[in-house]
């Protein structure tokens, strides 16, 4: 069994293999197998992560640890890619911990991003290495939804109201893409060609804070798709409304489809 452990993050990890033998009583059997891997370098916090409001730039310090008895020299610090500005490296104890800051230059729009933090080291059994780091960065929009772009009633769901069963409820979370914004959802409007189908209401979580939209289904419909928008109303001066696809599936029983 091999292990790549530039695959594997964190220290323990734990694996089962299937076993298969001629022993008719105990043909197979599972083995777990559990190990330790020792990094070059490990991180604080373990995913590297720039994130906050679209439009501005993003920075972010990291801590950087030896893993290993081994005592590591940072020779060089580049990105893969034009987004990262590498800024000044700290050393808090030599050869074992250092801090890093990093920024990410602004994005007109919200997007999320990967790029590849590499370092160069000369560790104490004086091997070169190539570390590979992915840092995320998350320019954000000022309001954010859970889920993103859609509500989706499919048909395995829906065929329970035939039965009789309880409505079917999902939900929308709203909250502000930075710590810094303060907002108030204020109504909800649904397109006219899904308003018969579907019922709304506003939760709030914390308020000025978050909020959740449920979306409610309570009858089956006679369509075979019944698809529109939803839109949700903030008194945000910027995203002062955000639309929403809400789409419910009815398989239309007793109706033949041609074959």
């Amino acid at each position: 069994m091999t292990l790549d452990a530039k695959k594997a993050r964190g220290k323990n990890i734990t694996k089962t293999v299937t076993v298969f033998s001629n022993d008719p009583e105990n043909p197979e059997y599972k083995l777990s197998i559990k190990g330790t891997i020792l990094e070059i370098l490990e991180t604080r916090p373990l995913a590297l992560k720039l994130q906050g409001l679209a439009g501005g730039d993003l920075s972010n310090s990291f801590t950087f640890t030896a893993g290993s008895p081994l005592d590591v020299e940072i020779i060089e610090i580049k990105s893969r890619g034009s987004l990262l500005d590498i800024g000044e490296l700290e050393e808090v104890k030599v050869g074992r911990e250092w801090n890093l800051s990093l920024t990410a230059k602004a994005n007109a729009r919200p997007a999320l991003i990967k790029e590849k933090l590499v370092m160069e080291v000369l560790t104490s059994d004086g091997e070169e290495r190539t570390l590979d780091f992915l840092v995320q960065v998350d320019h954000r929009p000022r309001i954010v939804l859970q889920p993103k772009q859609n509500l989706k009633f499919l048909n395995r769901e829906t065929s329970k109201l035939l039965a009789g069963g309880e409505p079917l409820e999902k939900s929308i979370l709203v909250t502000g893409g930075d710590k810094t914004i303060e907002f108030e959802v204020t109504g909800v409007l649904l397109d006219p060609k899904i308003a018969d189908a579907f019922q709304t209401r506003i939760e709030v979580v914390s308020p000025q804070k978050s909020y959740r939209v449920w979306v409610t289904l309570s009858e089956y419909q006679s369509k075979p798709t019944v698809l529109g928008k939803l839109k949700i109303q903030t008194n945000d001066e910027v995203r002062s409304e955000i639309s929403v696809w809400v789409m419910g599936q009815f398989r239309q029983a007793g109706k033949k489809t041609s074959r």
